[in-house]
């Protein structure tokens, strides 16, 4: 899916729970942490970076892509990572830079839980919308290699389907908030 739509849901699902400033960018990271390391090695390195296309494959990339994409598109990785910030904010509690991230109070658990959702969220969406031939959402690695093969988000009837689901979505959030402050 591309950067702008897991931005936008992102945003959605954690809407009224956490600002905006850290949803987003939660939602992006999994692709952010994947790419732009091997961007930058491979601009060093003189790899040329491959137009995408319809026809463009994972193997295209520089191999740093996929080692890393396998890491930051796992389920697994990412519950660790959750726990560990449950763990963290259980014993420290929620560091200063965090305490105005919330729109409300939580547990450590929620916190954890709440931060982590975007993330989540992105591989979520990416299962259904990428193929075995352009990186694959490996849900459950590194203990299976279990991947499913989707539908290219690039499709037009799927990408057309998403922006409408994204629109209706935010319609009705907006819709109910403003409903709910008029009350």
């Amino acid at each position: 899916m591309d950067v702008i739509s897991h931005w936008l849901w992102s945003m959605a699902v954690t809407r009224g729970k956490v600002k905006a400033r850290v949803a987003g960018p939660m939602g992006v990271l999994p692709d952010l942490v994947a790419f732009v390391p091997a961007s930058i090695v491979g601009a060093f390195s003189g790899f040329q970076k491959p137009e995408i296309n319809d026809s463009t494959v994972t193997a295209d990339f520089h191999p740093l892509s996929w080692g890393i994409y396998q890491w930051s598109h796992s389920v697994i990785i990412v519950t660790i990572c959750c726990l560990l910030t449950w763990l963290y904010l259980e014993k420290k509690g929620t560091p200063r830079f965090m305490q105005d991230l919330f729109l409300s109070t939580y547990t450590p658990g929620k916190q954890a839980f709440i931060l982590w959702t975007p993330w989540f969220f992105h591989i979520l969406t990416d299962i259904p919308s990428h193929t075995l031939k352009f990186f694959p959402t490996p849900v459950f690695h590194p203990i299976s290699d279990l991947m499913f093969d989707g539908i290219r988000w690039s499709t037009p009837w799927f990408w057309f389907t998403n922006t409408t689901l994204l629109i209706v979505t935010w319609i009705f959030i907006l819709y109910n908030e403003k409903k709910i402050s008029t009350q």
